[in-house]
């Protein structure tokens, strides 16, 4: 690819992803009035229609990114996956069965979230340095897609679901065109790169999960901890999701410029150690302290995500980058689940025993808290061989030619 193509494709890979993820966001308003009205009486509809696209996301995102670098074909499987989410959402408005329904959204969120990882992985860099800088750009993208996502499709929503279900096929669409830019990609030859990137993988894995989990079990049982146990209006809850994700954002950016002078180790470390100190607190520091405390943990999270996508992206060789990402995207997804479904059959399980709404909330919180420092421990042995390894690169790591530093194995 010609520098001048190259650098043109650099800058659209954050907007590329911003659309993506924007996409799937806008669905978050709609999807209730839509299925209230085409499947009347179907309580767990709801439940089920993004369950099932999450669930086809851990399946299908890792296996469309490997087949991406095996055949050499970015451009043109992003492009394709695009398309394809954008037929699928639009295929939703038809008038099918519940199972068909929940069927075509299976199969798009493997869509959705391949072409993600897809185009995650064409990310490039001069050097490690750099590449700090531009996984920041990405993953900032990636949280100020969810951030703007919910309001835009209620904005929307005043014209129907139909039009937010258009409108999120629109910017799928208008996704496979910016993929066009992409660089097509070269050939993966390795003999079997799933379980060679999914071993490499396991540091930067873990964390992403267990920070998914934590978001998993903060969504909804926040939203019904502020209304029912603090007695704050929809508009206040708003504000402190708001609060939380604007913070991670701005968090994933700066921690990216910074990568290239400080240990992804050390960041790692301090980013969960935060994280779980904020989520144990959320229920016990009251409604004065609660935005403060959102704030912070939303800076801890950015402490998370981006090292965790840079040591992703550096401890494979560029052809195998889509699988890294693919498999990364993957495990926040299955993290994601696995909080938010513990967390209401944990809040339900309890109150059922007689606990107040805010003792179970605060229960769930802390299991969030926990897992984050559960991981730091099962990990810290090889994060600190890392920060103490004399042959790290200026990001703390030495970048590698094929495959992640045995230390971090």
């Amino acid at each position: 690819m010609a520098p001048e193509h190259e650098k043109a494709s650099s800058r659209m890979l954050p907007l590329l992803a911003l659309g993506n993820v924007l996409a799937g966001m806008l669905l978050i308003p709609a999807a209730r009035p839509l299925l209230a009205e085409r499947f009347p009486g179907s309580d767990g509809a709801l439940h089920a229609f993004f369950s099932v696209n999450m669930f086809g996301a851990v399946l299908g995102a890792p296996l469309v990114s490997w087949l991406a670098d095996r055949r050499g074909s970015r451009r043109a499987m992003a492009v394709g996956l695009s398309l394809l989410d954008g037929v699928l959402l639009l295929a939703c408005l038809l008038p099918l069965p519940l199972w068909a329904v929940l069927a075509l959204r299976t199969v798009q969120g493997a869509a959705g979230v391949g072409a993600l990882s897809v185009v995650m992985g064409s990310a490039r860099s001069p050097g490690p340095a750099a590449h700090g800088g531009a996984m920041g750009r990405m993953a900032a993208a990636v949280v100020a897609g969810i951030a703007l996502g919910a309001p835009l499709g209620t904005l929307l929503l005043t014209g129907g679901p139909e039009l937010v279900f258009v409108s999120a096929a629109a910017l799928a669409g208008l996704g496979a065109l910016g993929c066009l830019t992409l660089a097509q990609g070269t050939r993966s030859e390795a003999r079997s790169p799933v379980r060679a990137v999914a071993r490499a993988l396991k540091v930067p894995a873990l964390f992403v999960g267990a920070e998914r989990f934590a978001v998993g079990c903060f969504v909804t049982t926040f939203s019904l901890y502020a209304h029912q146990a603090l007695g704050q209006s929809d508009r206040e809850v708003g504000v402190g999701f708001s609060v939380f994700l604007l913070c991670f954002a701005l968090s994933s950016w700066t921690v990216g410029l910074a990568s290239g002078r400080l240990s992804p180790a050390l960041l790692l470390s301090f980013g969960a150690t935060s994280f779980g100190l904020g989520f144990a607190s959320l229920g016990f520091v009251g409604e004065h302290g609660l935005w403060p405390l959102l704030a912070s943990m939303g800076l801890a999270s950015g402490c998370i995500y981006t090292p965790s996508l840079c040591l992703a992206s550096q401890a494979v060789p560029q052809t195998q980058r889509s699988t890294a990402m693919g498999l990364l995207n993957g495990a926040g997804t299955l993290g994601m689940m696995l909080g938010t479904a513990l967390a209401g059959a944990l809040s339900a399980t309890l109150m059922h025993r007689g606990w107040a709404r805010a003792e179970a909330t605060s229960a769930v919180f802390v299991l969030a808290g926990g897992a984050q420092w559960l991981v730091l421990a099962v990990a810290g042995p090889a994060l600190l061989r890392a920060a103490r390894a004399p042959d790290t690169g200026p990001a703390g790591i030495k970048p590698p030619a094929h495959g992640l530093p045995a230390r971090w194995r």
